[in-house]
C-alpha cells in the first residue's frame, strides 16, 4: 500500500462515518432512493431563529395564508414552521437510462397522523394499505400522487410508486443511498450544515435534457465559461450553515479533468472579483464581505467557500425586500 493511498484512506474514513450516520434508519434522510441524482436537504429546526427564518418561513405563510390551504393545516394540526423539522427533496430516475424522473419530499417532525388522515379523506384522499392517494393529482404528469405517515415523526409523499418504495424501505431499515456514489459525497459537506444539496451533474442531466439549459444564463462571459466548464463536472454540492452570528457558505465541483478543474476556479476568481466591481458603488459594506471568500483546488475537486455576517445578511434582505 502506497503513503498516497494511505493518505487517502485516512482521510475517506471519517467523511464516511459521518455520511453513514447521517443516514442512519429512522429518519428522513434514510429513505433518500439509492438511485437519487439529487438530494436536497433543510435542516428547519436550526434555522426558526436564525437570519434565516424570515427566508425561509416567508413561504410557509404564504402557503398559510390561502383559505384552503389553512382551513387544511388547521385541520390536519400541523404548523409548516413548528412541526417539521428536517425536510428532504430527492429526485431520481423512473428508469435506470430514461429521461424522466420524479421526485420524493420526505419530513422528520410531529405529525398528528388521526388528524391528517382525516383531513385528506374529507378532501377526497383514498386511503389504501398504509397510505393514502391524492385526488385529481394524475391529470397532467399521468401519475398519481400519494401521501404516507409511517410514524408520528415521519412524513412521505410523492409519485404513488415513489412512496410505496419509500414505505419498503421503511420496513427494510434504509435505502442503502449513504453508501451510493453520490451519498459518498455527502461527507464533504460541513458537518452541521443547516441546509445543503448534492447533484450527480452526468446523470441529473439525463432528467433535464442535458446542461445547455445553461447557456441561457450565459450572456456575460463568465457564465458562458462556467456553462462550458460544467459540462465535464461530475458531482456538484452546496451547502450553507448558520452559525448564529453569521452565514457560512460554501460549494464544490467533483471532476478527475485537470483543465476543468483549472477552468472552474479561474471562472469562480474571476467571478468574486466582477461582483466586487458591480457592488462597490451601490453597497461598498459588502466588498469586505465579498473577499472573505476563498476558492481552493485539489487534484478532484474546486471549492468555494465563505460567511456573511448576520448584520451583513439582514441588509441584503432588507435591500431584496426594497427593490420588491
Amino acid at each position: 500500500m502506497t503513503p498516497s493511498l494511505v493518505r487517502r484512506l485516512v482521510f475517506l474514513f471519517p467523511l464516511t462515518l459521518a455520511a453513514t450516520s447521517l443516514f442512519a434508519a429512522g429518519g428522513a434522510l434514510s429513505l433518500v432512493p439509492a438511485d437519487a441524482v439529487s438530494v436536497g436537504v433543510v435542516r428547519v429546526a436550526d434555522l426558526r431563529s436564525s437570519p434565516l427564518s424570515s427566508t425561509l418561513f416567508q413561504h410557509a405563510d404564504r402557503f398559510g395564508t390561502n383559505g384552503e390551504a389553512a382551513q387544511f393545516l388547521s385541520d390536519a394540526g400541523l404548523d409548516l414552521a413548528k412541526d417539521i423539522d428536517v425536510l428532504v427533496v430527492a429526485t431520481s430516475p423512473l428508469t435506470r437510462l430514461g429521461s424522466e424522473g420524479e421526485v420524493l419530499v420526505l419530513a422528520d417532525g410531529r405529525f398528528s397522523v388521526d388528524r391528517l388522515s382525516t383531513a385528506l379523506i374529507s378532501r377526497g384522499a383514498v386511503r389504501k394499505a398504509n397510505y393514502f392517494t391524492l385526488p385529481d393529482s394524475g391529470r397532467e404528469s399521468n401519475k398519481t400522487g400519494a401521501v404516507a405517515f409511517p410514524s408520528a415523526t415521519l412524513a412521505i409523499a410523492g409519485s404513488e410508486s415513489a412512496v410505496v418504495e419509500a414505505l419498503q424501505a421503511f420496513k427494510d431499515g434504509g435505502t442503502g443511498f449513504g453508501q451510493s456514489i453520490l451519498g459518498h459525497e455527502v461527507g464533504r459537506v460541513e458537518a452541521g450544515a443547516s441546509a445543503w444539496a448534492l447533484v450527480d451533474v452526468t446523470r441529473a442531466s439525463r432528467l433535464t435534457g442535458g446542461t445547455d439549459g445553461l447557456q441561457h444564463h450565459g450572456n456575460k462571459q463568465h457564465g458562458q465559461a462556467l456553462s462550458a466548464a460544467v459540462r465535464n463536472i461530475s458531482t456538484v454540492g452546496m451547502w450553507a450553515t448558520d452559525t448564529g452570528d453569521s452565514l457560512k457558505l460554501g460549494a464544490f465541483g467533483l471532476t478527475s479533468d485537470a483543465e476543468t478543474l483549472q477552468l472552474v476556479e479561474d471562472t469562480l476568481r474571476g467571478a468574486l472579483s466582477a461582483l466586487r466591481l458591480s457592488v462597490r458603488d451601490r453597497n461598498p459594506e459588502f466588498v469586505p464581505v465579498l473577499r472573505r471568500f476563498e476558492v481552493q483546488r485539489s487534484d478532484n475537486a474546486v471549492e468555494i467557500t465563505g460567511s456573511i455576517p448576520a448584520d451583513a445578511l439582514r441588509e441584503l434582505m432588507s435591500h431584496k425586500r426594497a427593490r420588491k
